[in-house]
């Protein structure tokens, strides 16, 4: 795909209603703004504040692990955040684009319960067709946002079958389709498509070459297939095609990227395009440093972990503690309490 000539964005109005429901449902909203580099007073005060679209995800990805939902409850019909993992393990076993498309067709239909996405085909092409107007959207009557997640979902979608296939879903791409009219307003996400657009249609439409498509693919490395492997292979392959200057300070990018999977100094700095000395030095001009960063993101996602039920020793293995005793003395450091007595006053604060 042909890197883009102006960064995809939304305004932050756009999502206001996501935000909303997120907030009187206990996510800390502001914290989670905070966090991203984004002024959470904005909300109220300048919400034509525009956004990067790959932050949207990463809202959407903090939003789904507080409510243990992959689909961040834009659905009213919840996935358990890990369902993701059945259906990527299925795609990385295609040999072509054309398999990769069909799998993920198939198996989201299972994961949703409904034929909501299916594949066309002529001599020429290949569409993926998304098709949500029975899609139990929890903002169905909110045309405007449901066109953006819509909108955002089919540029997850591609994103996805891009990276998984070695890029072979950027080079067949050939159109899209949309449901929303051409002079709609809120569209600034649609900078990220470099393919012609197709306008007011019935239903969502990734069209690619069919030669293309057909092609046989490099076999992927492994990869991490969590759900949050998943949405930081989609927001590091967003970045990867679609780079811009970032304003936002080191200590919340080193955030954002340790939250992606980047638990290196080494890694973190390559991607930053710094030395690791000179990461080390811009974290202390801002009073942090790499390591306490890292363990408060190991500490919130510890608390996420332990909300949802899992087990002590489950969230220790999964942030790779050496055992259960070493991650009992980081976790009572960063909250004052034993991972034990934060998992019993969660489950209190759920049942009251």
């Amino acid at each position: 795909m042909a890197q883009s000539l102006t960064r995809a964005s939304f305004e932050l109005h756009q999502i206001e209603p996501i935000l909303s429901w997120a907030g009187t449902s206990g996510v800390d909203v502001d914290g989670l703004l905070h966090r991203l580099g984004i002024d959470p007073d904005r909300r109220a005060n300048e919400p034509g504040t525009q956004i990067d679209l790959v932050d949207y995800y990463r809202i959407q990805r903090e939003i789904a692990r507080s409510f243990d939902d992959l689909t961040a409850q834009l659905s009213e019909r919840k996935l358990l955040y890990q369902t993701g993992t059945f259906v990527v393990t299925q795609i990385q076993a295609a040999a072509t684009l054309q398999d990769a498309i069909r799998s993920l067709a198939s198996h989201f239909n299972m994961m949703h319960g409904g034929r909501y996405n299916y594949v066309r085909q002529t001599d020429s092409m290949l569409a993926l067709v998304v098709d949500d107007s029975t899609f139990p959207y929890r903002f169905r009557d909110d045309r405007a946002l449901t066109h953006f997640v819509g909108d955002a979902l089919l540029i997850k979608t591609h994103a996805l079958l891009d990276s998984l296939t070695g890029g072979a879903a950027g080079r067949a791409l050939k159109r899209v389709s949309l449901l929303r009219n051409r002079h709609d307003s809120g569209n600034g996400q649609l900078q990220f498509w470099q393919v012609p657009i197709g306008y007011g249609h019935a239903a969502y439409e990734l069209i690619y070459d069919i030669d293309i498509a057909c092609e046989t693919i490099p076999s992927t490395p492994e990869i991490d297939l969590t759900a949050d492997g998943i949405f930081a292979r989609v927001i590091r392959h967003l970045e990867a095609i679609a780079p811009s200057f970032d304003a936002r300070s080191f200590a919340v990018r080193t955030a954002d990227l340790i939250s992606d999977g980047l638990e290196t100094q080494q890694a973190v700095a390559r991607n930053l395009g710094v030395s690791v000395a000179t990461l080390r030095r811009r974290l202390s001009e801002e009073n942090t440093s790499f390591r306490d960063i890292l363990q408060e993101s190991r500490a919130e996602r510890a608390g996420l972990m332990l909300a949802q039920g899992t087990s002590v020793t489950q969230v220790s293995e999964f942030l790779g503690y050496s055992d259960v005793r070493a991650f009992n003395r980081a976790f009572k450091k960063m909250r004052g309490v034993s991972p034990a007595a934060y998992a019993r006053s969660s489950m209190e604060t759920a049942q009251a």
